[in-house]
């Protein structure tokens, strides 16, 4: 299993909506498929947005990443996720 971290920041600059981390959190089990292979995730608040750590069943830590960003592709389309940019996945 390989974490992949990821940075949520609001698109407007504004901080957080009160709720949006459980939103969130909630949103990508909602949409992980067995082939995403998620384990765990952890969704903690920043200054600016959230801290996203993915917990994901994997070969390779690339493998792992390659999957959590299959996985927000998967909800891209999502109201919540237009108000919010993912950025750094390692």
């Amino acid at each position: 299993m390989f974490l992949v971290h990821l940075h949520v920041t609001a698109t407007t600059g504004a901080l957080p909506g009160h709720g949006d981390d459980q939103a969130l959190q909630d949103l990508l089990w909602a949409h992980a498929a067995p082939w995403h292979q998620l384990e765990h995730i952890t969704v903690c608040r920043t200054c600016d947005g959230f801290a996203l750590v993915l917990f994901v069943a994997a070969p390779s830590q690339e493998r792992a990443a390659a999957q959590a960003a299959g996985l927000i592709a998967d909800v891209g389309n999502c109201v919540l996720l237009k108000r919010y940019r993912i950025r750094g996945a390692n």
